[in-house]
């Protein structure tokens, strides 16, 4: 009985772990990146600087067209790290993943559980949950588009 119970346990512990934030819309490396740049506007962020990883990691055999790192932020984000926990500025800028297959684009977010591990309360865990919610309502956006 107790082994079924900690198995119970455990497997609940797992499904509640958090994971990165996705969303998948049938668009085209090019017009993603139109409605990304649009959402973010709409959420008072920036494209900071785009990453395509055909030409990142070629030399080394990664090549492929397919996929991009698209960081994305906004000023206040970071005066506001510095202010409350400095460490947080490693999260800075926000980074998505974009991956094209089969006819359809899939956006992800960086896994924010790890950090909202390091600080389970105060000032630091509001403002990450407050990141998370905003690339939440972002990603939504784009969807909308």
């Amino acid at each position: 009985m107790k082994q079924l119970t900690c198995l119970l346990a455990l497997a609940l512990s797992l499904n509640a772990q958090a994971e990165p934030l996705s969303v998948s819309k049938a668009v085209d490396m090019r017009q993603a990146l139109d409605d990304l740049t649009l959402a973010a506007a709409n959420h008072e962020l920036v494209l900071v600087k785009m990453q395509p990883i055909d030409t990142a990691l070629a030399k080394r055999g990664f090549e492929n067209p397919h996929l991009r790192i698209l960081f994305i932020g906004n000023e206040t984000a970071v005066r506001w790290a510095e202010a409350v926990e400095p460490r947080l500025l490693n999260l800075l800028p926000l980074r998505l993943t974009l991956l094209q297959r089969e006819g359809r684009m899939m956006v992800m977010s960086d896994d924010f559980e790890l950090w909202l591990r390091e600080f389970p309360e105060g000032p630091a865990h509001r403002m990450i949950q407050v990141w998370q919610a905003e690339l939440k309502a972002m990603l939504e956006d784009f969807l909308r588009q």
